[in-house]
C-alpha cells in the first residue's frame, strides 16, 4: 500500500501522485512520513519536500503552509510550490535580489512588520527553490 500526496496552492492543485515515502519541510526538522504514520496536522517552512517512489526521489519546493496526515493521505496546503525541473536559477537569483532590496528599503522606512514579514517569507522560499535546484541528484 502506497502514500497519496496531494500539494495544493491558492491557485491550483499543484500535485497529486503516490509515493513509498514522503519528507515534509517542519518547523522542528525534516518528518519522514510512512504508510501507517499516526494521523498529524504540522507546519511547514520555506523548503524542499521529498517525495521517494521505490528507489527514485523527487523534489518539489514549496512555501510556508501546513500538512496533514489522515491515514495513508498527506495533504499539503501550501503558499507556492514549484517541482525542481521547473526552475530556473537565474529568475530565482534576479527574484531574490530584488526581494532582498524591497527588503532593504522597508526596514530602512520603517514599513508595517507584516509587510516586512511578507518580503522575508518570500526570500525564504526563493532560497529553498535554489538549494532545491542545486541538489545533485544520485
Amino acid at each position: 500500500m502506497s502514500l497519496k500526496l496531494e500539494i495544493i496552492t491558492p491557485d491550483a492543485i499543484v500535485l497529486t501522485t503516490e509515493a513509498d515515502q514522503v519528507v515534509l519541510p517542519t518547523e522542528s526538522g525534516e518528518a519522514g512520513i510512512l504508510t501507517g504514520h499516526i494521523p498529524m496536522v504540522t507546519k511547514l517552512v520555506a523548503g524542499e519536500l521529498k517525495i521517494i517512489k521505490g528507489t527514485e526521489s523527487e523534489f518539489i519546493a514549496v512555501d510556508h503552509g501546513f500538512a496533514k496526515v489522515i491515514g495513508n493521505t498527506i495533504s499539503v496546503l501550501t503558499e507556492a510550490a514549484v517541482d525542481v525541473k521547473d526552475i530556473d536559477l537565474a529568475d530565482v537569483e534576479s527574484a531574490q535580489a530584488r526581494a532582498e532590496e524591497a527588503l532593504r528599503l522597508a526596514a530602512l522606512e520603517g514599513h508595517d512588520p507584516t509587510e516586512v514579514d511578507r518580503l522575508e517569507s518570500n526570500i525564504q522560499y526563493l532560497v529553498a527553490q535554489k538549494l532545491a535546484k542545486g541538489r545533485r541528484r544520485y
